[in-house]
């Protein structure tokens, strides 16, 4: 009997040697790995997406079709000027946010779409109306008021005063006709609304004409007869005795400054002549008498000088010179006291005038205080008159101004885009709603593989397993469309050198040939949960291990579902339940297929009554004695978390090898089948990454 081989005898290594588990970040992400994801999954993703497509594009092609009608509303403040008042009967709003956000309000408005209504009338919006026939008048006004509002969008285009009006229905020339309906009766109903405050704002005014008319008419009446009156009473009007009263103070003022230069011109020749003589006085005196007396006294004077030279005084001649010189100087003293005496008259007649005019003017000035005293009434009326007729002429003003305004008011707001007939419906849209369905279909699978494959709890590579639990995949075996083991094994023989073929080979070389004094071994495949193909496995690695010219049987320990004899359909006189119950030898239990290379102990149908008398004092003797007869024993056992049996088959065997399956094993199952073969110290040699599901021979790793 050859003795049980150790963990580092049948490799040929101690455990010390095994290499370190590699240690990766878990949050690390692999952008290659994910695109050779996308890659091999984009037919799914992209048939996914045209599935999705096509169905939408079929539930939208159902719906009936609707049209959109669009116009443009500009709010724009600025108007032609065809008169330029001093300010206008109506502010002209400075064009902001604000404004565009009530103009909006009114646009959506019951009163703005009742007016709508009546002016296209509900024959022509039957199509619109959601009442019943025998609905009334009112009803059915609510009604299309709700179903326009319904439809009806208006909004502000982006940085502009630009309203967008957009309707939907499903008549095409209805669309465009109630759009362009509810643009113009929104212009029309600013230019009524603006005429109408316009129109009572002229009222006002001719109103407030008529009083201030009559009461202007009544004042100017009574200022006449006032005026009247006074002409009769004071024989005159205050602006005329005032007039007179400049002019006499003007008068009187000539009159003073005339006596004044009188009086002066007077005293200086008094002055003179008594202080000079009357020679003195004579050349002060502007006189023509004078003046020619004076030039005779200068020739006498001349002569008697000239006389005087030769003769004595009373020489005749010269005594005649003297006589004429003294008549002359006699002639100029007479001559100046006329000139005195003149001067004396002609300031004595500028006193009269001056006195006169003083009396003349207290009298008007008495007068004048008697017409005011009887005009401040009259004053005061004419003020207030012409208050009254300011303000009538300015009402009048206004009001021309007011209905010149009012004939050349125009909206604050047009139309610079009417709207038109659509020329196709604006929904549904099914290329469109097909394309963007499958775009988020494709997006979302898309986004929905890449999460998957970043937040799997499953095995999907080698390098995954090892990281993990620090163990070496011995093995990475593809997925079969296997339908039965009987097939599995079949195909196996069909394709000897399949990718499947060449990785079992792989597994047996690993566990079988690296020590080649080892005679007999015994090797066990575990597994966390049922179904992981486990068995497969089992019978593929025996048939390899024929293949290499060794004896080698399958021992079947899952009592509780065996299934060997049912996929091939054996028929056995004894199996393993008549072996442990006594009822059989090894030799007679052993069954020895005639289509397979390998033998076979197993049951002929599932017992699991047997299950909790296997145990390690009679399965180890049984491999040992197995060893004696075969080079490799192949033990199936049951999965680990599943059921108890597993450790105490694990027992009985020389290496363990634990089979995980690719995207289905989650890694909690594997840590947990692992720690308890730690806690019973049964050392696994490796990891089997089973049903690999890629197709790029890359992604199979050698072990």
């Amino acid at each position: 009997m050859n003795r049980m081989l150790s963990h580092a005898d049948v490799f040929g290594r101690s455990d010390s040697h095994r290499p370190a588990a590699r240690r990766v970040d878990p949050d690390a992400i692999e952008v290659r790995a994910l695109f050779r994801l996308l890659v091999k999954r984009w037919k799914t993703i992209l048939g996914a997406s045209v599935v999705i497509a096509a169905l939408v594009y079929g539930l939208v092609s159902l719906q009936p079709p609707s049209y959109r009608a669009t116009a443009k509303i500009l709010i724009d403040m600025r108007t032609a000027e065809v008169v330029t008042p001093q300010s206008e009967v109506i502010r002209s709003r400075e064009p902001s946010q604000q404004t565009v956000n009530g103009e909006i309000a009114i646009l959506r408005s019951n009163l703005l779409i009742s007016d709508v209504i009546r002016t296209m009338g509900f024959e022509r919006l039957a199509p619109l109306d959601p009442t019943p026939a025998d609905a009334t008048e009112a009803e059915r006004m609510e009604g299309l008021v709700w179903a326009i509002r319904e439809n009806l969008i208006v909004y502000a285009e982006a940085d502009s005063y630009v309203i967008v009006l957009e309707f939907t229905a499903g008549d095409a020339d209805l669309a465009a006709d109630l759009t362009n309906t509810l643009a113009d009766r929104y212009i029309a109903q600013q230019v009524e609304t603006r005429r109408e405050t316009i129109g009572q704002a002229a009222s006002w005014l001719e109103d407030q004409l008529s009083t201030l008319e009559a009461k202007l008419a009544e004042s100017e009446e009574r200022i006449s007869q006032m005026r009247t009156e006074s002409i009769v009473e004071n024989g005159g009007t205050l602006d005329n005795a005032a007039q007179q009263i400049t002019t006499l103070n003007n008068q009187l003022v000539a009159a003073r400054a005339e006596r004044v230069a009188a009086e002066a011109e007077l005293e200086q020749l008094l002055s003179i002549l008594e202080s000079g003589g009357i020679e003195e006085a004579a050349a002060v005196v502007s006189s023509p008498a004078i003046e020619t007396l004076r030039a005779e006294v200068l020739e006498l004077r001349r002569q008697d000088a000239s006389w005087a030279e030769t003769v004595g005084p009373q020489h005749p001649r010269r005594a005649s010179i003297l006589a004429d010189l003294e008549r002359t100087q006699a002639d100029i003293r007479e001559e100046v006291q006329n000139v005195i005496a003149v001067r004396r008259g002609a300031v004595e007649v500028a006193r009269l005038r001056e006195e006169s005019l003083k009396e003349h003017l207290v009298r008007l000035e008495e007068r004048v205080v008697d017409i005011s005293r009887g005009e401040i009434g009259l004053r005061q009326l004419e003020r207030e008159t012409a208050a009254a007729r300011q303000t009538y002429e300015a009402l009048l003003s206004r009001l021309t101004e007011t209905r010149i305004q009012s004939r050349a008011q125009q909206s604050e707001a047009r139309l610079i885009e009417r709207a038109t007939v659509p020329g196709g419906p604006a929904a549904p849209r099914p290329t469109l709603m097909a394309a963007l369905a499958g775009s988020v279909a494709f997006a979302g699978l898309t986004l929905f593989v890449f999460f998957r494959e970043m937040t799997t709890t499953t095995f999907r590579s080698a390098r995954e397993i090892e990281a993990e639990t620090g163990l070496p995949v011995l093995a990475t075996l593809p997925l079969g469309s296997f339908k039965s083991l009987k097939k599995a094994l079949g195909r196996i023989r069909q394709a000897p050198y399949s990718i499947y073929a060449e990785r079992m080979r792989q597994l047996r070389t690993t566990l079988l040939m690296r020590d080649e004094s080892v005679i007999s071994t015994s090797v066990m495949l575990l597994s966390s949960v049922p179904g992981e193909g486990k068995t497969l496995t089992a019978l593929a690695l025996a048939e390899m291990a024929a293949r290499a010219q060794r004896s080698t049987i399958v021992v079947d320990c899952d009592l509780r579902r065996s299934r060997l004899q049912k996929s091939f359909g054996w028929k056995m006189e004894r199996d393993t339940g008549d072996l442990i119950e006594g009822r059989c030898t090894l030799e007679e239990a052993i069954h020895v297929p005639k289509d397979l290379p390998f033998d076979v102990l197993t049951t002929a149908r599932p017992r699991p009554d047997l299950a909790d008398e296997l145990s390690n004092l009679w399965l180890t003797p049984t491999v040992e004695q197995l060893k004696e007869i075969y080079d490799v024993i192949i033990i199936d056992g049951p999965p680990l978390l599943a059921v108890s049996d597993a450790v105490i088959v694990s027992k009985a065997a020389d290496t363990r090898i634990y089979v995980v399956e690719y995207d289905r094993t989650e890694r909690s199952e594997v840590r947990d089948g692992l720690s308890m073969l730690e806690e019973f110290q049964l050392p696994v040699e490796g990891m089997v990454l089973n049903k690999f599901a890629s197709t790029d021979s890359r992604d199979y790793s050698y072990g």
